[in-house]
């Protein structure tokens, strides 16, 4: 198990979900594919083991949704949390590193949070491929409660892997929940999703400061 997928793990996801990726998927991966073939009564068997802990398909659905949402599974064509998963190929995106996402240098230094920071792209956009965020463009809004919510919290201090993997996150939630009209911006008649510049900064210092009077 690499780093990328031991940092996924300390998410705020079930110890369930854990279990089920490190004693069920991880062990029962193909190679080739990157992928396991869902066995829900094994599954429940496994997880089941001292104490009876989930009992039906929809629970082993949920812990297959906690570990999507935090970009540790991707699901093969034809499966849908709305069905069972049984007899289904989920994939393990994390488990084969990009080459950007393998430079240790990503991984060293622990910072933290400042009102300067950006995502480093070419890390942001293997991190986006990897958990399937689709839409990975962010808005100054976006960026700018991320930024201030952490900036909140001095005690924490993370690698540069771990911020933008933070925010990934944050962001794939954000678009399970929002409509994707809802983050739009407008500018005159048209609505547009802005793009890192000079104004997306700017507005991104602004909106850290609004944000960061609440937080006081």
């Amino acid at each position: 198990m690499n780093q990328l997928e031991i940092e996924a793990l300390q998410t705020p996801i079930s110890h369930l979900a854990r279990t089920l990726y490190c004693v069920y998927l991880r062990p029962n991966l193909t190679q080739a594919t990157l992928s396991v073939i869902i066995n829900n009564k094994l599954i429940i068997e496994l997880l089941n083991n001292k104490e009876v802990c989930i009992t039906k398909g929809r629970e082993v659905n949920d812990l297959f949704r906690q570990l999507h949402n935090v970009g540790l599974i991707e699901l093969g064509n034809n499966a849908s949390f709305d069905s069972s998963l049984h007899k289904k190929e989920v994939k393990l995106p994390l488990t084969k590193l990009p080459h950007s996402l393998s430079d240790p240098e990503i991984h060293s230094a622990h910072k933290a949070m400042q009102i300067s920071w950006r995502p480093n792209s070419d890390v942001f956009d293997s991190l986006c491929k990897l958990v399937g965020l689709i839409d990975n463009i962010y808005t100054a809004d976006e960026l700018g409660e991320f930024i201030a919510y952490w900036l909140g919290r001095i005690d924490s201090q993370c690698t540069e892997y771990q911020w933008t993997q933070k925010l990934v996150i944050h962001l794939k939630q954000r678009r399970l929940k929002v409509p994707l009209a809802q983050q739009q911006t407008q500018a005159g008649h048209q609505y547009v999703t802005p793009t890192a510049g000079i104004v997306f900064d700017d507005n991104v210092k602004k909106l850290v400061e609004q944000y960061k009077e609440h937080i006081d």
